[in-house]
């Protein structure tokens, strides 16, 4: 994870960020998800392969969402830049997650001792089954993801023969793509979430962003926050738009944004001008200057034929 990605997983360990961040992910927003559901579980992941070999993991969120009549377990990894190998680093992530599971029930069975013969050699009973795990990644950069998606889009299947692919597994990941996702599809999100990927899909056209969230709803002062760290935008740390009971206006946010920029552009002009002009007052100072040094050479040169004609009439005359 680098520096970039902080804010947002910073504002996703929130719970009631996470559960409106999964809502709009998997149910559209249909408020399948509450923050209630949500708890945190352990992000470091370290399983034991064998007598001396350890896996050690770390994911950048994970969570367990219980509620809707089942229990899952949901990590998300956030990325600004391109992962190319992501399928293998999400089917590890979910292998680990997966082992740690049947080794936790395979302890229980050997404290009770109640497994049958042939359950014991995996240390997994007939009805054991272990929770669901959902990977997520979500990916925040300017240019479209150009990752695989697939493990078989990793693998080297030229010289495999058709008949025989359907049989190497492949290993599907979910990747959401902020800033080339459809206004349609982001405007399924929760409030909070919603105007953070608008956020992030148009920080360099304000103009554009207004008329995405005309009709938006007021923002937690922590979405705002995250916001102005993500975008890298310190002219949102310092504006202060109207906050009323813990929320905040992101028109008038934007508002402010424009007016501060068109401040800045009319000072960026006037400095500009000042600076053409004295770029222009030096060039004309350059071309007197390169004038007068043409003039004073010209002058010596005609000296100096003055010069040479009177020796030559000296010369002419002694002779």
């Amino acid at each position: 994870m680098s520096r970039k990605e902080h804010p947002l997983v910073w504002h996703c360990h929130d719970d009631r960020n996470f559960a409106e961040l999964m809502d709009g992910w998997l149910f559209h927003g249909k408020g399948c998800i509450h923050p209630d559901d949500i708890h945190s579980a352990d992000r470091r992941f370290l399983a034991k392969s064998s007598k001396r070999v350890y896996r050690d993991r770390y994911r950048d969120i994970f969570k367990s969402a219980d509620g809707m009549g089942l229990r899952l377990f949901i990590g998300a990894e956030h990325q600004a830049h391109f992962h190319y190998a992501m399928p293998v680093r999400i089917m590890d992530y979910d292998s680990v997650s997966y082992s740690l599971q049947k080794d936790l029930i395979r302890r229980q069975h050997e404290e009770a001792q109640d497994l049958a013969e042939d359950e014991r050699l995996s240390g997994f009973s007939e009805t054991d089954r272990l929770t669901p795990v959902i990977t997520l990644v979500l990916y925040c950069g300017s240019r479209p993801w150009d990752g695989a998606s697939r493990l078989h889009q990793l693998l080297d299947l030229e010289r495999i023969p058709q008949q025989l692919r359907r049989y190497i597994a492949d290993y599907r990941i979910h990747v959401l793509d902020i800033c080339h996702t459809s206004d349609r599809r982001l405007k399924e999100f929760p409030p909070d979430i919603r105007v953070l990927f608008f956020f992030l899909k148009y920080r360099d056209d304000p103009e554009k962003l207004k008329r995405c969230m005309a009709k938006e709803q007021d923002i937690r002062r922590d979405t705002y926050d995250t916001i102005a760290e993500s975008v890298g935008e310190q002219r949102l740390k310092d504006i202060r738009p109207e906050e009323k009971g813990g929320k905040i206006n992101m028109c008038k946010a934007i508002d402010l944004l424009i007016a501060d920029g068109e401040k800045r552009g009319e000072k960026r002009g006037i400095a500009q001008e000042r600076q053409n002009t004295k770029r222009a007052a030096a060039a004309a100072e350059r071309a007197k200057q390169k004038a007068q040094r043409e003039q004073e050479r010209a002058r010596k040169a005609e000296k100096r034929v003055k010069e040479l004609e009177q020796m030559l009439r000296l010369q002419m005359h002694d002779r």
